[in-house]
């Protein structure tokens, strides 16, 4: 893997048309950019997702429409953002529905991302989904050692890490 100091982001910005054809190429300049990340596949799916809503739902798929796609890395994980021409539409994650034959797009964004947000309005929208790769240790303490083995055996607590889970 590269080597980032701490206190840098790298940043990358592209923009495509707002055509069907162009989404690969998206989700081509993302995956090269971030092919050292462990989660690029993710972030790939996620860039994917992004494109096809700008696509479906806003300006950005009108003849001469485009969208801006920005990719950032750093130490400890990437970033994708996706700015659109924007529309009247607000954006939404729909509750599931087996029967649908659409609207999984951020509710697949909402199960592979760190963390997802937009921000905007009308005249445009940019989507944002963080993808970190070392992220805080939890402790598990469901049952206690001295339940499982009795009042005498030494406490011991299992710590899960990106790592170890």
């Amino acid at each position: 893997m590269e080597e980032y100091p701490d206190d840098r982001v790298l940043i990358w910005r592209r923009s495509f048309p707002g055509l069907a054809e162009h989404v690969r190429q998206a989700r081509e300049f993302a995956g090269f950019l971030l092919a050292d990340l462990p989660r690029v596949d993710d972030t790939v799916l996620v860039v994917s997702e992004f494109a096809a809503n700008a696509l479906r739902h806003t300006a950005s798929s009108r003849p001469g429409g485009r969208y801006l796609l920005e990719v950032r890395r750093w130490r400890d994980g990437a970033s994708v953002a996706l700015t659109d021409e924007g529309s009247h539409k607000i954006p939404r994650v729909p509750e599931p529905d087996d029967l649908s034959e659409c609207g999984r797009g951020l509710q697949t964004v909402n199960a592979l991302a760190t963390e997802w947000h937009w921000s905007g309005d009308r005249r445009g929208r940019t989507f944002t989904a963080a993808f970190l790769i070392r992220s805080h240790a939890v402790l598990v303490s469901a049952i206690s050692p001295a339940e499982v083995f009795g009042r005498n055996a030494g406490l011991c607590d299992v710590l899960l890490t990106p790592d170890s889970a």
